[in-house]
């Protein structure tokens, strides 16, 4: 009897991984790729001033770290938000390809439908640059666990009134604060 092993582990090798087909723009830089690049839209045309989180994997072909240090989409969105410093690409590595976005699009300038697709600059420290179409995927699906843009503020919860300290039951040791 022939016992197969499961794949639990993932790789960091993307020679010997099946990548699967993507709906997303892909691109070949030196030393880099892009893969996957999509943003996920608005069930119903988004209006302007609306942000909306972008999605990608990059692999880093080459032995030496890269950076993604910025994104334009040509006047579609004021402005591309990347990590502080950018996004870092350590070598013979990737980055990306999760369900948190990489880019956060801010301030559409005019409606937006899913179903079309935007273009897209990205510059690299060392890997120059290409523009690709990223397409607006709507919502639904496999895209409805993806999360949002992890700078996005949550509501914080009304503060507790302050209240006098409990006083600590006998023989326990004092807390320092």
């Amino acid at each position: 009897m022939a016992l197969t092993a499961a794949c639990s582990d993932i790789k960091q090798d993307w020679y010997t991984q099946t990548m699967p087909q993507n709906d997303g723009a892909n691109a070949n830089l030196p030393g880099l790729l892009l893969r996957n690049a999509f943003v996920i839209g608005p069930q119903t045309p988004a209006s302007p001033g609306a942000d909306m989180p972008m999605y990608l994997m990059l692999l880093n072909e080459s032995g030496r770290s890269d950076r993604l240090v910025s994104v334009d989409t040509g006047g579609v969105f004021r402005e591309a938000r990347l990590p502080a410093g950018g996004l870092e690409i350590p070598g013979g590595r990737y980055v990306g390809g999760t369900a948190l976005p990489q880019v956060l699009l801010a301030g559409l300038t005019r409606p937006l439908t899913a179903g079309t697709a935007i273009p897209v600059t990205f510059r690299f420290q060392n890997g120059g640059e290409t523009r690709v179409n990223v397409p607006i995927l709507p919502p639904g699906q496999w895209r409805a666990t993806y999360s949002p843009w992890p700078g996005v503020p949550e509501p914080s919860p009304a503060p507790s009134p302050t209240r006098s300290p409990t006083p600590l039951p006998t023989g326990a040791p004092p807390t320092s604060g």
